[in-house]
C-alpha cells in the first residue's frame, strides 16, 4: 500500500506532465465553450416565448386591408305608382239627389244686390197671356218667342249631338200660372223613374230664384230657390205624367196643382206645363225678374235608371249656385 505522500507526489507529476504537453508546438488550445447556468437557459426560453407572442400580437393588431375592388350593389328599381288623377267632370251634374247645399233664409240680409234685381246671364222673356192655353201638348195657342236649350251642362261624354238631346221652349204667364211649352229632340225615349228620381229618365227641369235682389251674390241655395222636375211619363210621352219639387226642402214633394201634358213625336216629344204662382208665394207683375234656367235630362239605357246627360239654355247652369242661372223677365203683350 502506498503512503499518502506517495499518492500526492504521483498526482503532482501527472499535472506537470499534462501542462507541458499542452504547450508543445502543433498543439492548439481547444476553444472553451462556456457553460450556461440553468437560470440563463430558462431566461432565454422565456425570451423566445415572449418574442413569439409579441410577433403574434403585432400581426393581430394589423388593420384589415380593404379589398382591391368593391362590388357595387345596384338597388332594385322602385316601381313608381302614378297618383290617381282627379278628372275634371265634363259638366256640372244636376245634383237632385241631396247635394250638399246651404239653404239660407230668404229674409236674410247677409247679401246685398247693390240695386241689381236681375241676372246678367242668358235672358228669357215670358209674355202675358190674355187667354189660358189648354194643357194638351199641342202648341196651336202659343205665340211666343222660342229659345234653345242645347248647351251640355252634364254628361258631355254621353251626349251624341243635337239629335241625341236638344230642345226649344217657350215661356208665358198670367195672374195665376207660369206656363212652359217645350219641343224635345230625343232619338231614344227612356223614362222608368218616378217621384224624386224622375230626373234619372227623360224629363225637363226648371230652376227659379224668386228673390234675386235679396241674394244676388249668394252662391248657396236659399228658401227662395226652386227646382221643379217634370216627367212626360213612362213607356211613352203622355202616359202617367208627373211632377216633383226638390227645392226648397221645405216645399219638397208632389203637387197635384201642377198640370202636365205630353205627346210623342217622330224624333222626341212635346210637353206643356202650368205651375201655380202660389206654390212659390209669388204675386207676378209686369217687369219682374227671376233667376231662371230650363234644362232637359236624357237617359238612353232602358236597363238602368240614370241621368246620362243634361242640356240647358244656360251654359253656366249649376244647381247649387243660383248666381250661375239666367234671367226670366215678365213682360206684357
Amino acid at each position: 500500500m502506498k503512503s499518502p505522500i506517495q499518492k500526492y507526489t504521483i498526482i503532482f507529476l501527472v499535472l506537470v506532465l499534462g501542462t507541458s504537453a499542452c504547450n508543445l508546438p502543433g498543439n492548439v488550445a481547444p476553444q472553451t465553450i462556456p457553460q450556461q447556468t440553468p437560470d440563463q437557459t430558462i431566461t432565454a426560453l422565456f425570451e423566445f416565448i415572449n418574442t413569439a407572442q409579441a410577433q403574434q400580437t403585432v400581426v393581430a393588431a394589423q388593420p384589415t386591408l380593404a379589398p382591391t375592388s368593391t362590388a357595387t350593389v345596384t338597388p332594385l328599381p322602385t316601381t313608381a305608382v302614378p297618383p290617381t288623377a282627379t278628372l275634371a267632370p265634363s259638366a256640372v251634374p244636376t245634383e237632385t239627389e241631396e247635394p250638399e247645399v246651404v239653404e239660407e233664409s230668404s229674409d236674410s240680409d247677409q247679401s246685398d244686390s247693390g240695386g241689381r234685381s236681375s241676372r246678367r246671364g242668358t235672358r228669357v222673356v215670358a209674355h202675358y197671356l190674355q187667354d189660358e192655353p189648354t194643357i194638351d201638348g199641342v202648341f196651336d195657342e202659343w205665340d211666343a218667342d222660342r229659345y234653345s236649350a242645347d248647351s251640355v251642362v252634364y254628361g258631355g261624354n254621353r251626349w251624341d249631338g243635337d239629335d241625341d238631346l236638344s230642345s226649344t221652349f217657350m215661356v208665358a204667364w198670367d195672374d195665376y200660372y207660369l206656363y212652359i211649352a217645350a219641343r224635345v229632340i230625343d232619338e231614344e225615349y227612356v223614362q222608368n223613374a218616378s217621384g224624386k228620381n224622375l230626373f234619372k229618365g227623360d224629363s225637363i227641369e226648371l230652376l227659379l230664384d224668386i228673390n234675386v235682389a235679396k241674394d244676388y251674390y249668394d252662391r248657396n241655395l236659399s228658401l227662395d230657390d226652386f227646382q221643379f222636375g217634370i216627367s212626360p211619363g213612362p213607356d211613352e210621352p203622355g202616359d202617367d205624367v208627373e211632377s216633383y219639387v226638390w227645392y226648397p226642402r221645405s216645399r219638397r214633394g208632389v203637387y197635384k196643382t201642377i198640370k202636365v201634358a205630353a205627346l210623342p213625336t217622330d224624333d222626341g216629344y212635346r210637353i206643356e206645363v202650368k205651375i201655380p204662382w202660389e206654390i212659390m208665394d209669388i204675386e207676378p207683375d209686369i217687369g219682374k225678374h227671376y233667376g231662371f234656367a230650363f234644362s232637359v235630362s236624357d237617359n238612353d239605357d232602358d236597363d238602368e235608371n240614370v241621368q246620362q246627360s243634361l242640356v240647358s239654355n244656360v251654359s253656366t247652369r249649376r244647381l247649387t249656385d243660383p248666381t250661375t242661372w239666367g234671367d226670366l223677365t215678365l213682360e206684357g203683350k
